[in-house]
């Protein structure tokens, strides 16, 4: 596509792109999040990680076909190779949240430049994304609280796995 279509802001698309990169680094960040819960031996928290992985291709998706439709130049941003020190999974959980959290940060930026900018389509997709992110951080907040209540007691941590494997399975279907 070349050059931004008429309708596309350049700041909003670079912007976009930016966002673009920041979903798929979310993403490569649950998948691997998902092998060290296996590797864990929780494997319902590595595969509600999994889960997620997929969940936040979609988000990067969703905003690459936006500005496909809006004959926008696409680039996709190189995924960050960042590994994180563990010891427990609640220290998994913790970066997660930590991740949305500056995930949300970026989309209200994002919002708050089509509002300026009277990008009214790209203020409705973000505003998707404002109310996505208020159910992630949420969801997040909630499995590390329960994780962080289990400390290393191996029968709770074991019930807090199956519960997310419940989760996975539902997200799935």
């Amino acid at each position: 596509m070349g050059e931004n279509g008429p309708d596309m802001n350049p700041l909003i698309a670079e912007e976009m792109n930016r966002q673009i990169g920041m979903e798929f680094n979310a993403a490569f960040l649950y998948l691997s999040f998902s092998v060290l819960m296996n590797e864990y031996g929780m494997r319902g928290a590595g595969r509600w990680l999994r889960a997620h992985f997929h969940e936040e291709c979609g988000h990067a998706l969703k905003i690459l076909d936006y500005m496909e439709q809006r004959r926008t130049e696409v680039r996709i941003p190189q995924i960050s190779t960042d590994s994180y020190p563990w010891e427990t999974p609640a220290d998994i959980f913790r970066i997660a949240l930590d991740h949305e959290k500056l995930v949300t940060q970026s989309i209200h930026n994002l919002l708050a430049l089509c509002r300026r900018e009277k990008d009214y389509a790209g203020e409705h997709l973000m505003m998707n994304f404002v109310r996505e992110q208020v159910e992630e951080e949420c969801l997040v907040s909630d499995i590390l609280h329960a994780l962080e209540r289990c400390g290393r007691d191996e029968s709770a941590l074991l019930q807090v796995d199956v519960r997310l494997d419940a989760l996975a399975a539902e997200q799935t279907h």
